[in-house]
Protein backbone atom coordinates (compact mmCIF):
# COMPACT_ATOMS: atom_id res chain seq x y z
CA UNK A 1 0.00 0.00 0.00
CA UNK A 2 3.11 2.41 0.31
CA UNK A 3 3.11 2.84 -3.22
CA UNK A 4 -0.52 4.64 -3.61
CA UNK A 5 0.54 6.24 -0.23
CA UNK A 6 3.43 7.81 -2.01
CA UNK A 7 1.64 8.00 -5.31
CA UNK A 8 -1.39 10.26 -4.11
CA UNK A 9 1.45 12.65 -2.46
CA UNK A 10 3.93 12.97 -5.09
CA UNK A 11 1.20 13.57 -7.76
CA UNK A 12 0.07 17.23 -7.10
CA UNK A 13 3.92 18.45 -6.93
CA UNK A 14 4.37 17.08 -10.64
CA UNK A 15 1.80 19.72 -11.69
CA UNK A 16 3.57 22.14 -9.44
CA UNK A 17 7.22 21.55 -10.59
CA UNK A 18 5.96 21.81 -14.41
CA UNK A 19 4.39 25.02 -13.46
CA UNK A 20 7.53 26.16 -11.97
CA UNK A 21 9.98 24.95 -14.51
CA UNK A 22 7.85 26.70 -17.88
CA UNK A 23 7.81 30.12 -15.80
CA UNK A 24 10.90 30.15 -14.51
CA UNK A 25 12.46 33.02 -16.93
CA UNK A 26 9.22 35.03 -15.66
CA UNK A 27 9.94 35.23 -12.20
CA UNK A 28 13.24 37.57 -12.54
CA UNK A 29 12.26 39.45 -15.56
CA UNK A 30 8.73 40.18 -14.53
CA UNK A 31 7.37 39.08 -10.97
CA UNK A 32 10.55 40.37 -9.22
CA UNK A 33 9.98 43.69 -10.67
CA UNK A 34 5.82 43.96 -10.21
CA UNK A 35 5.15 46.91 -7.56
CA UNK A 36 4.25 44.58 -4.09
CA UNK A 37 2.80 45.60 -0.71
CA UNK A 38 5.18 45.58 1.78
CA UNK A 39 3.71 42.37 3.65
CA UNK A 40 4.21 40.47 0.37
CA UNK A 41 6.72 37.62 1.69
CA UNK A 42 9.71 36.93 -0.15
CA UNK A 43 10.08 34.64 -3.15
CA UNK A 44 12.09 32.17 -1.18
CA UNK A 45 9.00 30.92 1.53
CA UNK A 46 6.57 29.66 -1.16
CA UNK A 47 8.43 27.30 -2.26
CA UNK A 48 8.70 25.32 1.10
CA UNK A 49 4.87 27.11 1.51
CA UNK A 50 3.66 25.13 -1.43
CA UNK A 51 5.44 22.02 -0.62
CA UNK A 52 3.55 21.42 2.37
CA UNK A 53 0.35 22.37 0.94
CA UNK A 54 1.08 20.00 -2.05
CA UNK A 55 2.04 17.03 0.62
CA UNK A 56 -1.03 17.72 2.60
CA UNK A 57 -3.53 17.58 -0.09
CA UNK A 58 -1.78 14.85 -1.82
CA UNK A 59 -1.73 12.52 1.46
CA UNK A 60 -5.42 13.70 2.22
CA UNK A 61 -6.65 12.61 -0.72
CA UNK A 62 -4.89 8.88 -0.54
CA UNK A 63 -6.88 8.83 3.19
CA UNK A 64 -10.18 9.73 1.01
CA UNK A 65 -9.46 6.75 -1.70
CA UNK A 66 -8.11 4.68 1.26
CA UNK A 67 -11.24 4.75 3.15
CA UNK A 68 -14.40 4.92 0.56
CA UNK A 69 -12.55 1.71 -0.58
CA UNK A 70 -10.34 2.78 -4.43
CA UNK A 71 -12.26 4.53 -7.13
CA UNK A 72 -15.70 3.58 -6.25
CA UNK A 73 -19.04 5.45 -6.91
CA UNK A 74 -18.57 7.06 -2.91
CA UNK A 75 -14.93 8.44 -3.87
CA UNK A 76 -16.33 9.69 -7.46
CA UNK A 77 -17.36 12.91 -5.88
CA UNK A 78 -15.13 14.23 -3.60
CA UNK A 79 -11.82 12.98 -5.72
CA UNK A 80 -13.45 14.13 -8.85
CA UNK A 81 -13.95 17.49 -6.66
CA UNK A 82 -9.91 17.35 -5.47
CA UNK A 83 -8.98 16.79 -8.93
CA UNK A 84 -10.90 19.60 -10.52
CA UNK A 85 -9.53 22.05 -7.59
CA UNK A 86 -5.83 20.37 -8.16
CA UNK A 87 -6.20 21.09 -12.39
CA UNK A 88 -7.42 25.01 -11.50
CA UNK A 89 -3.94 24.89 -8.97
CA UNK A 90 -1.79 23.60 -12.20
CA UNK A 91 -3.02 25.97 -14.69
CA UNK A 92 -3.16 29.05 -12.80
CA UNK A 93 0.85 30.11 -12.82
CA UNK A 94 1.11 29.60 -16.38
CA UNK A 95 -1.89 31.64 -17.03
CA UNK A 96 -1.03 34.19 -14.80
CA UNK A 97 2.92 34.71 -15.39
CA UNK A 98 2.37 33.07 -19.38
CA UNK A 99 0.00 36.74 -19.55
CA UNK A 100 1.57 38.63 -17.86
CA UNK A 101 -1.97 39.89 -16.77
CA UNK A 102 -2.17 41.22 -13.17
CA UNK A 103 -6.10 41.79 -14.34
CA UNK A 104 -7.45 38.45 -15.11
CA UNK A 105 -10.13 38.65 -12.66
CA UNK A 106 -12.76 40.59 -14.24
CA UNK A 107 -14.11 42.04 -10.87
CA UNK A 108 -9.95 43.63 -10.07
CA UNK A 109 -10.23 45.74 -12.95
CA UNK A 110 -8.19 48.79 -13.19
CA UNK A 111 -11.15 50.86 -12.02
CA UNK A 112 -11.33 48.65 -8.83
CA UNK A 113 -7.60 48.72 -8.68
CA UNK A 114 -7.66 52.67 -8.88
CA UNK A 115 -10.26 53.03 -6.01
CA UNK A 116 -8.09 50.18 -3.87
CA UNK A 117 -4.84 52.11 -5.05
CA UNK A 118 -6.84 55.32 -3.64
CA UNK A 119 -8.36 54.06 -0.70
CA UNK A 120 -4.94 52.65 0.70
CA UNK A 121 -4.37 53.68 4.34
CA UNK A 122 -1.86 56.04 5.45
CA UNK A 123 1.29 55.70 7.17
CA UNK A 124 1.32 56.82 10.63
CA UNK A 125 2.00 60.73 11.30
CA UNK A 126 5.32 59.43 12.71
CA UNK A 127 6.33 57.73 9.55
CA UNK A 128 5.48 60.56 7.32
CA UNK A 129 7.54 62.54 9.39
CA UNK A 130 4.67 64.47 11.80
CA UNK A 131 5.49 64.42 15.30
CA UNK A 132 2.32 63.00 17.48
CA UNK A 133 3.08 66.22 19.90
CA UNK A 134 4.57 68.87 17.92
CA UNK A 135 4.11 72.39 19.14
CA UNK A 136 4.63 75.60 17.35
CA UNK A 137 8.11 77.47 17.18
CA UNK A 138 8.83 80.54 16.92
CA UNK A 139 9.38 81.18 13.59
CA UNK A 140 8.57 78.43 11.82
CA UNK A 141 5.29 76.99 10.37
CA UNK A 142 2.99 75.35 12.75
CA UNK A 143 2.70 71.67 12.84
CA UNK A 144 -0.43 69.71 13.51
CA UNK A 145 -1.47 66.25 13.44
CA UNK A 146 -2.78 64.79 10.20
CA UNK A 147 -6.33 64.16 11.74
CA UNK A 148 -6.68 67.92 12.69
CA UNK A 149 -6.03 68.95 8.94
CA UNK A 150 -8.95 69.70 7.01
CA UNK A 151 -9.86 67.05 4.31
CA UNK A 152 -7.71 67.73 1.26
CA UNK A 153 -5.87 70.07 2.37
CA UNK A 154 -3.24 71.48 -0.40
CA UNK A 155 -0.39 72.29 1.72
CA UNK A 156 2.18 75.01 0.61
CA UNK A 157 5.37 76.37 1.78
CA UNK A 158 9.01 76.90 0.40
CA UNK A 159 10.80 73.78 1.79
CA UNK A 160 9.54 70.16 2.58
CA UNK A 161 10.89 68.19 6.04
CA UNK A 162 13.00 65.88 5.16
CA UNK A 163 11.18 62.95 6.36
CA UNK A 164 8.51 63.54 4.41
CA UNK A 165 11.05 63.74 1.37
CA UNK A 166 12.95 60.35 2.54
CA UNK A 167 9.54 58.74 2.60
CA UNK A 168 7.33 60.19 -0.06
CA UNK A 169 10.17 60.85 -2.88
CA UNK A 170 11.77 57.37 -2.75
CA UNK A 171 11.47 55.73 -6.00
CA UNK A 172 10.22 52.00 -4.70
CA UNK A 173 8.77 50.26 -7.15
CA UNK A 174 5.79 49.86 -4.75
CA UNK A 175 3.98 52.64 -3.09
CA UNK A 176 2.09 51.49 -0.29
CA UNK A 177 1.39 54.21 2.21
CA UNK A 178 2.83 56.62 -0.43
CA UNK A 179 -0.93 58.12 -1.61
CA UNK A 180 -0.19 61.49 -1.22
CA UNK A 181 2.01 64.00 -4.08
CA UNK A 182 4.29 66.24 -3.24
CA UNK A 183 5.27 68.38 -5.93
CA UNK A 184 8.36 71.09 -6.26
CA UNK A 185 8.11 73.64 -8.47
CA UNK A 186 10.35 76.03 -10.46
CA UNK A 187 9.06 78.84 -12.47
CA UNK A 188 11.12 80.97 -14.59
CA UNK A 189 9.30 83.75 -16.21
CA UNK A 190 10.56 85.62 -19.38
CA UNK A 191 8.32 88.54 -19.66
CA UNK A 192 8.44 92.65 -18.92
CA UNK A 193 10.25 91.63 -15.92
CA UNK A 194 12.33 87.86 -15.75
CA UNK A 195 11.88 86.45 -12.30
CA UNK A 196 12.23 82.84 -10.58
CA UNK A 197 9.80 81.36 -8.25
CA UNK A 198 9.44 78.17 -6.05
CA UNK A 199 8.55 76.27 -4.06
CA UNK A 200 6.49 72.85 -3.31
CA UNK A 201 2.54 71.64 -2.98
CA UNK A 202 1.75 68.68 -0.83
CA UNK A 203 -2.29 67.07 -1.61
CA UNK A 204 -4.05 63.81 -0.23
CA UNK A 205 -3.56 61.91 -3.05
CA UNK A 206 -7.26 60.90 -3.09
CA UNK A 207 -9.26 63.66 -4.17
CA UNK A 208 -7.41 67.70 -4.15
CA UNK A 209 -3.55 67.40 -6.60
CA UNK A 210 -1.13 69.26 -6.13
CA UNK A 211 -0.92 68.95 -10.10
CA UNK A 212 -4.72 70.94 -10.02
CA UNK A 213 -3.14 73.24 -7.19
CA UNK A 214 -0.42 74.64 -9.22
CA UNK A 215 -2.16 75.70 -11.86
CA UNK A 216 -5.29 77.31 -9.65
CA UNK A 217 -3.37 78.55 -7.64
CA UNK A 218 0.79 79.05 -8.61
CA UNK A 219 0.59 79.98 -12.05
CA UNK A 220 -2.16 82.33 -11.75
CA UNK A 221 0.43 85.00 -10.01
CA UNK A 222 2.57 84.82 -12.83
CA UNK A 223 2.98 87.66 -15.13
CA UNK A 224 0.24 87.00 -17.70
CA UNK A 225 0.83 86.76 -21.37
CA UNK A 226 4.99 86.02 -20.79
CA UNK A 227 6.59 82.88 -21.07
CA UNK A 228 6.74 80.76 -18.19
CA UNK A 229 9.00 78.12 -18.34
CA UNK A 230 7.90 75.60 -15.54
CA UNK A 231 9.95 72.71 -13.95
CA UNK A 232 8.15 69.80 -11.63
CA UNK A 233 10.00 67.19 -9.11
CA UNK A 234 7.18 65.46 -8.55
CA UNK A 235 7.07 61.88 -6.08
CA UNK A 236 5.24 59.96 -8.51
CA UNK A 237 3.62 60.80 -12.34
CA UNK A 238 0.08 62.50 -12.64
CA UNK A 239 -3.41 60.45 -12.64
CA UNK A 240 -5.55 60.71 -15.40
CA UNK A 241 -7.66 63.15 -14.59
CA UNK A 242 -4.49 65.42 -13.65
CA UNK A 243 -2.82 64.24 -16.85
CA UNK A 244 -5.71 65.81 -19.34
CA UNK A 245 -5.91 68.76 -17.10
CA UNK A 246 -2.05 69.54 -17.77
CA UNK A 247 -2.92 68.65 -21.61
CA UNK A 248 -5.57 71.74 -21.15
CA UNK A 249 -2.99 73.89 -19.90
CA UNK A 250 -0.11 73.53 -22.34
CA UNK A 251 -2.73 74.17 -25.49
CA UNK A 252 -4.44 76.64 -24.13
CA UNK A 253 -1.46 78.71 -22.90
CA UNK A 254 1.16 78.48 -25.70
CA UNK A 255 4.08 80.33 -23.44
CA UNK A 256 3.95 77.40 -21.11
CA UNK A 257 7.04 75.11 -20.98
CA UNK A 258 6.42 72.42 -18.64
CA UNK A 259 8.88 69.80 -17.90
CA UNK A 260 8.12 66.77 -15.05
CA UNK A 261 10.89 64.66 -13.61
CA UNK A 262 8.88 61.80 -11.15
CA UNK A 263 10.48 59.84 -8.76
CA UNK A 264 8.26 56.96 -9.89
CA UNK A 265 5.37 56.25 -12.07
CA UNK A 266 1.75 55.95 -10.69
CA UNK A 267 -0.13 53.12 -12.01
CA UNK A 268 1.82 52.47 -14.87
CA UNK A 269 0.60 48.78 -16.05
CA UNK A 270 -3.44 50.35 -16.86
CA UNK A 271 -3.54 50.76 -20.19
CA UNK A 272 -5.61 54.15 -19.76
CA UNK A 273 -2.93 55.56 -17.39
CA UNK A 274 -0.50 54.63 -20.46
CA UNK A 275 -2.59 56.84 -22.85
CA UNK A 276 -2.44 59.57 -20.74
CA UNK A 277 1.35 60.28 -20.42
CA UNK A 278 1.42 59.26 -24.08
CA UNK A 279 -1.14 62.84 -24.55
CA UNK A 280 1.15 64.54 -22.18
CA UNK A 281 4.00 64.11 -24.33
CA UNK A 282 2.02 65.12 -27.49
CA UNK A 283 0.62 68.24 -26.13
CA UNK A 284 4.08 69.00 -25.52
CA UNK A 285 5.41 68.20 -21.83
CA UNK A 286 8.68 66.80 -21.15
CA UNK A 287 8.27 63.90 -19.04
CA UNK A 288 11.14 62.29 -17.28
CA UNK A 289 12.16 59.57 -14.51
CA UNK A 290 14.43 61.56 -11.49
CA UNK A 291 17.61 60.48 -11.93
CA UNK A 292 19.71 60.62 -8.78
CA UNK A 293 21.12 64.06 -9.66
CA UNK A 294 18.01 65.46 -9.56
CA UNK A 295 17.22 63.69 -6.04
CA UNK A 296 20.06 65.54 -4.46
CA UNK A 297 18.85 68.82 -6.71
CA UNK A 298 15.63 68.75 -4.80
CA UNK A 299 17.12 67.74 -0.94
CA UNK A 300 19.47 70.76 -1.67
CA UNK A 301 16.69 73.29 -2.96
CA UNK A 302 13.59 72.06 -1.54
CA UNK A 303 14.58 70.05 2.02
CA UNK A 304 14.64 72.42 4.85
CA UNK A 305 17.27 71.25 7.50
CA UNK A 306 17.36 71.49 10.81
CA UNK A 307 17.65 74.74 12.84
CA UNK A 308 20.80 75.41 14.15
CA UNK A 309 22.36 72.59 12.04
CA UNK A 310 25.13 72.69 9.25
CA UNK A 311 23.83 71.53 5.77
CA UNK A 312 23.46 68.13 5.94
CA UNK A 313 24.03 66.34 2.12
CA UNK A 314 22.43 63.90 0.49
CA UNK A 315 22.61 60.07 1.02
CA UNK A 316 21.46 58.00 -1.43
CA UNK A 317 19.46 55.00 -0.70
CA UNK A 318 20.48 51.90 -2.06
CA UNK A 319 18.60 51.24 -4.96
CA UNK A 320 18.24 54.10 -6.35
CA UNK A 321 19.85 54.03 -9.45
CA UNK A 322 18.60 50.50 -9.93
CA UNK A 323 14.84 51.89 -9.67
CA UNK A 324 15.67 54.90 -11.60
CA UNK A 325 17.04 52.67 -14.13
CA UNK A 326 13.40 50.63 -14.31
CA UNK A 327 11.34 53.36 -14.29
CA UNK A 328 13.39 54.86 -17.23
CA UNK A 329 12.68 51.47 -19.27
CA UNK A 330 9.18 51.62 -18.31
CA UNK A 331 8.77 55.58 -19.38
CA UNK A 332 10.24 54.45 -22.83
CA UNK A 333 8.52 51.70 -23.38
CA UNK A 334 4.83 53.73 -22.94
CA UNK A 335 5.86 56.81 -24.69
CA UNK A 336 7.64 54.63 -28.03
Amino acid sequence: MWAYTVGFTVLPHVGGFLGWFLNRKEIPAWYEKLKKPSWCPSRRVFPVAWTVLYTGMGYASYLVWNDLGGCSSKAIVPLGLYGAQLALNWAWPPLFFGARNLNMWPRLGPSVLRKMAEKQEEPSNAQNGEPDNAEEGEGKKKKVKREDLPPFEIVTGERLPAIFFKFQFRNVEYSSGRNKTFLCYVVETQGKESATCRGYLEDEHAAAHAEMAFFNTILPTCQAGARHDVTWYVSSSPCVTCAERICEALRKDKGLRLTIMVGRLFMWEEPEMQAALRSMKEAGCKLRIMKPQDFEYVWKNFVEQEEGEEAKSFVPWEDIQENFQYYEEKLAEILH
